[in-house]
């Protein structure tokens, strides 16, 4: 059986009550306003309803289930924390942000080449191996680029265009 068999079977239950509604206000109404916003409005659900299940598909047949369900999938870095006080991982803006107010244990790695921003109070961080001082550093990471986290208060790290020490 195929991963996109319940995905199919939800979006056409989904479709079918579109479908169901436009039908039902068709045949229950007398009035021609009531009758003609009522299939409209079922079948603009339905094609929305459509349009959703032909980007559900593509977006499991490209990244394959077990990212998307995980939510790795377009995420510019990979990776875990032992510890971390006041953490925010995701996107903020036009950039992807990695932060927290103290972080120990934490082992990351690019997952495609992009600009960054990394800064950091104190505490010991290493960019691909290169102990870095406490400060702001930018630049372009090529894919696999790891950081390495034994450490770090006041932690950021930035990954997009967007990103700027300044």
């Amino acid at each position: 059986m195929s991963v996109f068999f319940p995905i199919a079977t939800f979006y056409a239950v989904l479709l079918g009550l579109a479908l169901w509604g436009a039908w039902l206000g068709w045949t229950r109404s007398k009035s021609p306003t009531a009758r003609a916003f009522t299939v409209a409005m079922a079948l603009v659900w339905a094609g929305f309803t459509a349009t959703d299940a032909w980007h559900a598909y593509n977006l499991f047949r490209d990244t394959g289930l077990a990212e998307v369900v995980s939510g790795d999938y377009g995420r510019p870095l990979h990776g875990s924390f032992d510890t971390c006080s006041f953490c925010y991982e995701g996107p903020a803006g036009r950039v992807f942000v990695l932060a927290a107010s103290e972080l120990v244990g934490g082992h990351y790695a690019f997952t495609e080449d992009a600009h960054y921003a990394l800064r950091f109070e104190s505490g010991d961080v290493r960019l691909d191996g290169r102990r870095l001082e406490p400060g702001c550093y930018e630049g372009e990471a090529k894919t696999g680029t790891s950081v390495v986290i034994d450490v770090a208060r006041g932690f950021r790290l930035e990954v997009g265009e967007a990103a700027r020490c300044g």
